[in-house]
């Protein structure tokens, strides 16, 4: 008898997972608590360790330990309609009064209840960033903001 991997059959009998998994397609964005409308795209989120390699004098082997931890460029797309919140914020780093804030990537269940908070602490947008125009498209304009953040956890 063949076995299905379906979402449905894999929902909650995996070990170690309660429940079922995350959809990418369903997430909130909070900014400093206030959810951000509009957002349909993001990346970035990663951390990790920085690799020391070192050898005693007397061991013919090279030695890994893990080094200085590393977190990503976190990237927020949405589409961009008269709202300026994004580029004000930049603009402050600019003008050197930069405003760290929290950002928290919110996943939700099937029914819009919350599955999983990843925080990102310590924030501040690195770049700002309006799409391309084209006459021959009949797309939206994206804007797209790229923060920096130190710290990274789940709730």
């Amino acid at each position: 008898m063949p076995v299905k991997f379906s979402r449905d059959v894999l929902k909650g009998t995996t070990k170690n997972t309660a429940g079922d998994f995350n959809q990418q397609s369903r997430f909130t964005v909070e900014i400093d608590g206030v959810t951000q409308g509009g957002i349909h795209k993001v990346d970035g989120l990663d951390h990790e360790h920085e690799m020391v390699a070192y050898q005693d004098a007397d061991d013919h082997f090279q030695r890994i330990r893990p080094g200085r931890q590393k977190v990503g460029t976190l990237v927020l797309e949405r589409d961009w309609s008269s709202s300026t919140e994004f580029y004000d914020w930049f603009k402050t780093v600019y003008e050197g009064n930069v405003q760290r804030k929290s950002i928290s990537i919110v996943y939700l269940t099937d029914d819009g209840g919350e599955s999983t908070r990843v925080n990102l602490h310590e924030c501040w947008p690195k770049k700002w960033k309006l799409s391309g125009l084209n006459s021959r498209t009949s797309g939206h304009v994206s804007e797209t903001l790229e923060v920096m953040y130190e710290r990274i956890d789940f709730a």
